[in-house]
């Protein structure tokens, strides 16, 4: 399924339509203050990393970054022990880095090849790269041991074309129900393993609660000013058309200026999505930390951003092309792409840290948001949704308002 003509059509007359518009919409609810709090408080981060980020569907990898049988990476974006695994089937699983002994880690580097088998540097049990258990020495020192109980902890794990998913929870529904209207709208990325390729994956340290970075990648209030100097000059910020979706997600296209369109030589990878990466930056966001960026023809980008603590996060940027870094091309078109991109994340990220020492000083109890602003307030209302809102302290709810407007 890839988008029909009508809504292609709806998502970029709408954006255009806000240009025009000058008053508050008629009929949209004026959205109640979000309590600071949520962005610092301490049991309310717990409720995220049990209920949200332990039990919701994450993208975490690139299938480029494990090519090979035996490659391996560990995901230290998460603080649960968690491997990538190339099997020799070629497929990718994810497993918890513990040996079923006495719990060692069977792996201490971020990244590499572990050869054909997994093995524990403690007592050396050994595992196949598909997780069983197949050796341990001095078999006749244990009584009626059953490997096929002590195979590895597996954890859920999709692979979505060439992007790969995990759950924490072993119970969760498929990948593709998750997505919803952004699987039937991207369903072409299920058919390019091969052709997105990876150009790079860049991570950064940030002293912000993990929802702030995401704030900013679902708003473009700020473009005029964050980014007067580049992203400005080719987005026409009130230009900006958002489309509220089912579990948390969301669509946006920002147009570009009148009289302007990108330009590349790269082929589209989505054809399904019309001419919407030609005519501004559209973009989703995939609840609870993914953004998918579409930078014009050819070019797609992935960010996540994943709490470290109340206050701190780590940035990740997946960076993607339907052409590799070993291009002739490379030089002259997709590095450049990707620094001018990261330049322009990254001025967000300067700005960000004096919102945290702002909450976290007290300085501020609420943020009061715009109608363009909405996506935030979608996201905090299906955070309270996922942990449950009778878990969470009265003073931190949000109201449930959007309901309505929700179009898929």
């Amino acid at each position: 399924m890839t988008m029909s003509v009508t809504l292609i059509d709806t998502i970029k007359s709408r954006a255009a339509a806000e240009a025009e518009r000058s008053t508050y919409p008629d009929g949209f609810p004026i959205l109640p203050p979000v309590p600071a709090g949520r962005y610092r408080d301490p049991d309310f981060a717990a409720l995220e990393a049990e209920a949200v980020f332990g039990r919701t569907w994450l993208f975490v990898a690139h299938t480029e970054e494990l090519p090979e049988p035996g490659d391996f990476r560990l995901l230290d974006q998460l603080p649960q022990p968690i491997v990538l695994v190339r099997g020799q089937d070629e497929r990718i699983r994810a497993f918890y880095n513990t040996c079923k002994h006495r719990g060692a880690a069977l792996l201490d580097e971020a990244e590499g090849n572990t050869g054909r088998r997994l093995t524990c540097p403690y007592h050396n049990w050994v595992y196949s790269l598909e997780g069983a258990l197949v050796g341990y020495p001095e078999a006749g020192n244990f009584a009626d041991l059953d490997r096929d109980c002590l195979g590895l902890t597996t954890v859920r794990c999709e692979v979505w074309g060439p992007l790969v998913f995990i759950n924490l929870n072993p119970d969760a529904g498929p990948l593709t129900d998750y997505l919803g209207a952004v699987g039937e709208d991207l369903s072409e990325i299920s058919e390019l393993n091969g052709r997105l390729r990876l150009a790079d994956h860049r991570a950064r340290e940030v002293p912000v609660n993990w929802k702030i970075p995401v704030d900013a990648n679902v708003e473009t209030y700020h473009v005029n000013y964050v980014h007067r100097d580049t992203a400005a000059k080719g987005l026409r910020q009130a230009a900006t058309g958002i489309q509220l979706l089912g579990n948390g997600h969301s669509r946006m296209l920002v147009r570009l200026h009148d009289g302007m369109q990108f330009d590349t030589p790269f082929p589209p990878l989505v054809g399904g999505v019309g001419d919407l990466p030609l005519v501004g930056t559209f973009s989703y966001h995939v609840f609870p930390n993914l953004s998918i960026v579409f930078g014009g023809p050819g070019f797609l980008f992935f960010i996540t951003n994943w709490p470290t603590g109340p206050g701190t996060s780590t940035y990740h940027v997946h960076w993607c092309s339907s052409v590799g870094p070993d291009d002739e091309l490379a030089p002259t078109l997709l590095e450049p792409f990707v620094e001018f991109n990261q330049a322009v994340l990254f001025e967000d990220l300067k700005v960000l840290p004096g919102i945290q020492v702002s909450i976290d000083a007290g300085g501020i109890d609420s943020f009061r948001l715009s109608y363009q602003e909405r996506r935030i307030y979608h996201l905090h209302e299906t955070l309270d949704r996922t942990i449950g809102v009778e878990r969470v302290a009265e003073q931190l709810r949000v109201p449930p308002v959007l309901g309505p407007f929700v179009e898929a």
